[in-house]
């Protein structure tokens, strides 16, 4: 009696799937480290420098209020006046009082204006208000 030997197919590997997985990983790293976050920093100001700085982790819920040398103020990047900083930092106090806040200002800005803005948020009940200063360690 004979048995009829079948031969018995080797088995195959498609690339093609894994062909599409990597091309899907690669879009998937390449748009999450493309994405550039806003800077709310104002370029022309010249932070004063501390021998205390401490380095705060950046946190993009963090509102960026800053003063030039002039007195202006920038509200996230953009000038505004004292009118608008009262608006905007009462909602900030409606939504969400423990919101932190940055307060950017030049070496040169006059200090009743510093003063003026951090009245503002002790009259909004805002107290998580931080000062940036620069040390050379953290540059």
């Amino acid at each position: 009696m004979q048995f009829s030997q079948v031969e018995e197919e080797e088995p195959e590997l498609s690339i093609a799937p894994l062909i599409d997985c990597v091309f899907l990983l690669l879009i998937f790293f390449l748009v999450t480290t493309m994405l550039k976050k806003d800077d709310k920093s104002v370029e022309h100001i010249e932070l004063p420098s501390s021998a205390s700085a401490l380095e705060v982790p950046p946190d993009d819920s963090m509102f960026v209020i800053a003063l030039d040398a002039d007195g202006e103020i920038y509200y996230e990047g953009e000038p505004t006046t004292i009118q608008l900083l009262h608006y905007r930092l009462r909602a900030i106090e409606q939504t969400d009082p423990e919101r932190r806040i940055r307060l950017d200002t030049d070496g040169e800005t006059p200090f009743n204006r510093v003063a003026e803005v951090l009245d503002i948020c002790a009259f909004r009940n805002l107290r998580n208000v931080g000062v940036r200063t620069f040390h050379e360690k953290y540059d």
